[in-house]
């Protein structure tokens, strides 16, 4: 009994790993709509801008892209091209991205910080703010959690 269970968990995680992967791919082969958000939030003609690579992950249920820059910025689009993670070491997150409320938020509670890095996932909005500070809201952008 403890075999058949070893060798179905082993066939299992085989499986998993066979269908994920990650490559790297240009620029062409990411969605249309993701090459339209990273040109119009990174000027592809500013050297601070250059595409250091782009990786493509495949994983069984889900896959997405990810554009790091020469200067450490990056951008993570899921497998449709819509923005998921807007990481910016050297700027900040574009006001029009962030939610009415989270931006409330920021504003009347840290001002003169501004937003570094915005996550968007399935249920939860999680920000980082440029003083260090980790906040996360639900996807009403209220405040669910504060991390120092």
């Amino acid at each position: 009994m403890k075999k058949r269970m070893f060798f179905l968990i082993a066939s299992v995680l085989f499986t998993v790993c066979a269908f994920s992967a990650e490559k790297l791919i240009t620029f062409e082969q990411m969605p249309k709509q993701a090459q339209e958000f990273a040109n119009k939030y990174f000027a592809p003609d500013d050297p601070l801008y250059r595409i250091s690579y782009i990786m493509y992950d495949s994983e069984l249920f889900d896959s997405s892209y990810m554009v790091v820059y020469a200067n450490g910025d990056g951008l993570e689009f899921n497998k449709d091209g819509e923005w998921k993670d807007f990481d910016c070491k050297h700027c900040v997150v574009p006001a029009e991205l962030v939610p009415a409320p989270i931006q409330a938020y920021v504003d009347a509670n840290l001002a003169g910080q501004q937003i570094k890095k915005l996550e968007r996932n399935r249920r939860s909005y999680e920000v980082k703010m440029s003083g260090g500070l980790e906040l996360k809201f639900d996807l009403d952008g209220k405040l669910i959690e504060i991390d120092d």
